[in-house]
């Protein structure tokens, strides 16, 4: 089972059923929060702000701290958009020199999958910042 991940913040904005949170990190020494893309360096400024929904209709106020929770399946989505590419890369690789150079050594073709490891990750990297996904968290509870 894959376990959602789970935030604290305090509620900034209120946009009809959207609630902006800045969560506060400057007291924290963990990273593996939903801050973990720029590993926490802009939460140790000022914290970072996340955007959940309001689904299940909490009376939510401006100031008040709130918990929030990223979906799984958003989350195993990522994980296999960040993962499976480069692994395909690198059997995409492997099997095409084989294919044309059947009398190359195994180094040769792991060399070649290893390069289109790299070039596929590079590409999903490169796409992943273009269009970062979009994370569907929901506002779960009101703390205080």
């Amino acid at each position: 089972m894959m376990f959602p991940m789970t935030e604290t913040g305090k509620v900034q904005e209120i946009k009809g059923n959207l609630v902006v949170i800045t969560v506060d990190k400057t007291e924290k020494t963990d990273i593996n929060d939903a801050c973990f893309g720029c590993m926490n360096m802009e939460c140790k400024v000022g914290g970072c702000s996340i955007t959940a929904e309001n689904t299940r209709a909490l009376r939510i106020e401006i100031g008040q701290m709130v918990e929030v929770q990223a979906k799984g399946v958003s989350l195993l989505g990522q994980a296999l958009t960040a993962f499976l590419p480069p692994i395909l890369g690198f059997i995409t690789g492997y099997a095409i020199l084989r294919l044309l150079f059947p009398e190359a050594g195994e180094g040769a073709f792991a060399g070649i999958g290893v390069v289109f490891l790299f070039a596929a990750a590079f590409i999903v990297y490169k796409a992943r910042k273009k269009r970062p996904p979009e994370e569907i968290y929901s506002v779960t509870r009101i703390i205080g």
